[in-house]
């Protein structure tokens, strides 16, 4: 239950419907491909089964459809699950260095968002 509520401190309300794909690199080396679960302008869910430990610095690039390139974010890793039967494993990241561009854009393509998965990028 701490964990749950933990996360809806974090993430502040409930974000359906915003699955992105997204290209996770890890400082250090290494790099996998995956989906946000939800995403929002302060950071993202992002499902794997092998998430990376806390603190671990990532860099993640996905595309927005309202911008006219591929956005490349950092990120750190706040926190981790390993899933449950309502929710799939993963890791809960905080973007930094966003310009205000790309907030812009986040924050349009979220409002464009109907609350279902959408799985078309």
């Amino acid at each position: 239950m701490e964990k749950r509520e933990r996360r809806s401190h974090y993430r502040g309300k409930p974000r359906p419907g915003r699955r992105v794909e997204v290209a996770v690199t890890i400082a250090g080396g290494g790099s996998f491909r995956a989906y946000t679960r939800n995403i929002g302008v302060g950071g993202a869910f992002i499902v794997t089964t092998t998430p990376e430990r806390i603190g671990t610095a990532l860099t993640l690039t996905l595309s927005v459809p309202s911008l006219p390139q591929t956005l490349v974010v950092k990120a750190e890793v706040r926190w981790t699950t390993p899933g449950d039967a309502y929710d799939p494993p993963g890791m809960g990241v905080k973007f930094f260095g966003l310009e205000v561009e790309e907030l812009l854009a986040l924050n349009e393509y979220f409002a464009s968002l109907t609350g279902r998965e959408d799985t078309q990028h």
